[in-house]
């Protein structure tokens, strides 16, 4: 029997109709025999239409909107089978790739998750994460020639089990967007587990629903410091934070960009306030609840799917690599963020309007 057949693949999707169909379409191909769950944050763009009359097959789920956790935990809802995907709607994966990850899962229960390698649609690989974990991250730098082990996975397509769902919990949707995946696979390896990388590549537009925005910055930074707070040590989250007050304090008197010095007087204030929680963003405000009892009856084994009445169904639609050490690491990555901000004031207050 194909293991397919086990695979739920979750796609959170937000106005990428276009990119969403050619997702849908190649896993018509790659993965026909799998379930397949669209979580649609009230896009606008037709995509709901869409999903209904062009894929019968797929479970179409409309939300609000409160972020990247907020949709893939909608989806894990829904999710009937043993090892889940979670996908991009501007991602377009293999056959190949996808039996690699469930070959992983199934032959090694230590791996919580594993993901291919990204690649753009010229060819050329990507390099993930920015900065600062980006600049660490060894696969940016080396070629993957074989399964390997990593600190971090990339939440645009990464494989995991049901298992390692219900000890672990799902996404923290107090982030809406951006280190959502960072703090799972923290959480993952301080279980005892391990990530992983197959040498498979799959393509990746990226930001395919997502145009570059002020307020998307402040909430890359704002979940950055909310994910020092959870997992690193009171002196790295508080040398984090007076670095972005000092940020946000200069910006907001130089940037000549009158958009941006508002981003940057929310920065300062939400950092003096210590307001790690208050996104430009509305989240759920159900959180972090890896524990709760939703998450225990929810992952138990092969549940039948569950439809909310908030929801609607389409219609019949070996490696090197150490895990991340916690307080050390994040020191210097906010040590190395108050240089970063020091060494750019200079150039700011010297931009023309």
């Amino acid at each position: 029997m194909s293991e397919m057949r086990h695979l739920s693949i979750v796609i959170p999707s937000y106005n990428a109709r276009a990119l969403l169909r050619r997702t849908l379409r190649t896993l018509q191909v790659a993965a026909p025999e799998a379930e397949v769950i669209v979580v649609d944050g009230r896009s606008r763009d037709g995509s709901p239409e869409m999903v209904r009359d062009e894929f019968p097959d797929v479970s179409l789920h409309r939300y609000e909107n409160h972020g990247f956790a907020h949709a893939v935990n909608r989806g894990l809802e829904q999710a009937s089978g043993e090892y889940i995907l979670l996908l991009n709607s501007d991602l377009f994966v293999s056959k190949a790739a996808l039996d690699a990850m469930i070959g992983r899962l199934a032959a090694d229960r230590s791996v919580a998750a594993v993901a291919p390698i990204l690649h753009n649609e010229d060819g050329t690989r990507q390099h993930l994460f920015g900065w600062p974990f980006g600049a660490f991250y060894w696969p940016n730098w080396l070629r993957v020639r074989n399964v390997s082990r990593v600190p971090l996975l990339n939440g645009a397509c990464f494989m995991t089990r049901r298992d390692v769902l219900r000890e672990i919990g799902a996404f923290d949707e107090n982030f809406f967007l951006y280190n959502e995946e960072y703090d799972w696979c923290v959480r993952a390896q301080r279980a005892g587990y391990h990530l992983e990388l197959v040498p498979e590549p799959v393509v990746h537009v990226g930001g395919g629903s997502t145009a570059p925005s002020p307020d998307l910055w402040l909430e890359a930074q704002r979940g950055f410091l909310y994910f020092t707070s959870k997992h690193g040590s009171p002196l790295a989250t508080e040398m984090l934070r007076r670095a972005m007050q000092f940020q946000g304090f200069c910006y907001k008197r130089t940037d000549p960009r009158a958009r941006h010095r508002a981003m940057w007087e929310k920065l300062e204030s939400l950092t003096s306030r210590e307001a790690y929680l208050e996104s430009p963003f509305e989240l759920s405000g159900r959180g972090d609840r890896p524990a709760q009892p939703m998450w225990q009856g929810l992952m138990r084994e092969r549940p039948a799917a569950v439809v909310p009445e908030t929801t609607t169904h389409a219609m019949p639609e070996a490696a090197s690599e150490a895990p991340v050490e916690n307080g050390a690491s994040v020191v210097r990555l906010a040590a190395e963020r108050l240089r970063i901000a020091s060494r750019r004031l200079p150039k700011v207050a010297g931009a023309a309007g």
